[in-house]
């Protein structure tokens, strides 16, 4: 049988080249890396987009040790403590505990893309908590320990129940399975309130049966919240607006006050009040009565029993026809205010203004009584007008007075003015002739300064030049020194500077000089004997 017929009996994965088997293994490989890249991709990719965060909930790994079962209970949630502790026991750290027990992770993620391990893991996808403004978010722990009797928040890390710190306008990235978070309005106070405070979680007050708590002990606080935007929790603290401007009262009609004078006639009043309650006493005072401050309590209870009683005391003691009078109103009046004053301050309530618009006397002597103070109010018309008539006099008096005075003052300006010109103008030439005396005496320390320089130049051009001779006789005095005399140092001077030329002469071929030598050297050669040839040879 040929190769022909042996290749096409063979199977056909025989006949095949070895680069088909070769493309098929790539093949292979790039088909499971697309299923391994497409499962990754499509099954387990999580993106968290804007505003979204991820928690991790491990499915598998080991369960809470028996040791700590009786303290954390069963716990679903790995927050930092409960990780301390199994570390602790276990000798683990703390990240192989993340990851290595059964549990919600503490933990969240951020905007981003996770591949998290689908068997192990399971992810959950949850919103980012965003407080609007005006707003405060409280979060409710879900994990952790039972709060203890009387708690209202959690203050401690480990604690189950609501968180004391709020969280306040903006964005917050709370794991939402291990917090819930509860939106509440920020507590506004309005000009001219005030927020008193009931800590509703603390210590227990050391001093019972008061109207007000030291600080941070559980009760109503002493201090209160001015105007404002405050962010507090209502698990810690209540807030109560209390009204503190000022309020007024009309005592008219049904209102008004009844009570007898001193000669037992019936006398009725209708006044205003104006009150506000004491801005350092306003937690005592919401307390005091029960309702917060409210206003008609406070007129019931502390103002219109005081007003009437004050009027009734004040009142009696005086007759019916006094209360025609306008002094005696005002007296009365006065003493009403002074006293309702100082009893409502004391009981934290500030009585700003007690006015009596009205007194009506008995019908029976009002006539009588009133063509009485006629009478009176004519007899003050008449006095008033004789003071007025006295007043006009003096006012004459002053007028005249004053002209005199303003004749007697513009003589005197007169002198103190022409006194003053005469000064000036003396000071003036003074100054002048000053001034003058200055200059002379300036020109002549210029003329002596400048003569000064004239000389001093002088003297300085002859000092250089008798330095210039010296330095050049000096060294001429060194060199005959030298020499042992005068002539000798001459002699020497001489022959150094016609040496030069003589050498020149001496060493030149040209010139006259040479001349002289080289027609000595012809002589020579003309006188010499002629060689024989006989010699030659």
């Amino acid at each position: 049988m040929n190769d022909l017929e042996t290749l096409r009996h063979k199977p056909v994965w025989e006949r095949r080249p070895k680069m088909s088997m070769l493309r098929l293994a790539i093949a292979g490989v790039l088909g499971a890396t697309f299923l391994f890249l497409a499962l990754l991709w499509f099954g387990i990719r999580v993106e968290v987009n804007t505003n979204e965060l991820m928690v991790l909930m491990n499915k598998t790994g080991k369960t809470l040790p028996d040791e700590l079962r009786d303290e954390f209970g069963d716990q679903v949630v790995l927050y930092p403590k409960l990780v301390q502790r199994i570390a602790g026991i276990t000798g683990e750290s703390e990240d192989s505990v993340r990851s290595g027990y059964k549990g919600v992770r503490y933990e969240v993620s951020k905007e981003g893309r996770y591949f998290p391990n689908p068997y192990s893991k399971k992810a959950y996808k949850l919103p980012a908590t965003l407080i609007k403004q005006n707003e405060i978010g409280v979060k409710i722990r879900k994990f952790g320990r039972p709060l203890p009797f009387p708690k209202t928040v959690a203050t401690a890390p480990d604690e189950r129940g609501p968180v004391a710190e709020v969280l306040g306008p903006g964005r917050h990235d709370v794991n939402l399975l291990a917090f819930e978070v509860q939106r509440f309005p920020a507590v506004q106070i309005p000009p001219g309130h005030m927020g008193v405070v009931s800590l509703l979680s603390g210590d227990s007050p050391k001093v019972s049966n008061t109207y007000v708590v030291e600080p941070g002990e559980k009760g109503v606080q002493r201090d209160c919240l001015e105007p404002g935007l405050y962010y507090i929790n209502p698990y810690l603290m209540k807030i109560d607006t209390i009204d503190t401007r000022s309020q007024k009262y009309d005592m008219v009609g049904n209102d008004a006050i009844y009570f007898p004078s001193s000669d037992s006639f019936t006398i009725e009043i209708e006044g205003t009040i104006e009150w506000a309650i004491r801005t350092d006493r306003v937690a005592e005072v919401m307390v005091a009565y029960g309702t917060y401050g409210d206003a008609a309590q406070i007129l019931d209870k502390i103002i219109l029993p005081n007003v009437r009683s004050i009027a009734r005391i004040q009142g009696s003691k005086l007759k019916a026809r006094e209360f025609i009078s306008g002094k005696t109103r005002t007296a009365f009046q006065s003493k009403l205010y002074e006293e309702l004053k100082e009893e409502c301050w004391n009981q934290g309530i500030d009585i700003r203004a007690a006015l009596v618009r009205d007194i009506q006397p008995p019908a029976e002597i009002a006539s009588l009584i009133s063509h009485r103070e006629q009478a009176d109010q004519e007899i003050d018309r008449s006095t008033n007008q004789m003071e007025e008539a006295r007043s006009e006099a003096r006012l004459v008096e002053q007028q005249e007075r004053q002209a005199q005075n303003s004749a007697i003052g513009d003589a005197r300006r007169e002198v103190v003015t022409v006194t003053k010109t005469a000064e000036q103008m003396k000071s003036v030439a003074v100054t002048q002739a000053n001034r003058e005396l200055e200059v002379a005496k300036l020109r002549l320390e210029a003329a002596a300064k400048e003569a000064a320089a004239i000389v001093a130049r002088g003297e300085a051009e002859a000092n250089v030049i008798l330095f210039d001779y010296k330095a050049r006789a000096e060294p001429l005095a060194d060199a005959v020194t030298a020499f042992g005399g005068g002539m000798p140092y001459a002699q020497h001077f001489y022959l150094m500077k016609v040496a030069p030329s003589i050498q020149s002469i001496l060493t030149s071929s040209d010139g006259p000089f040479a001349d002289i030598f080289s027609s000595f050297g012809d002589m020579r050669a003309t006188n010499a004997m002629p060689v024989k040839p006989e010699a030659k040879q």
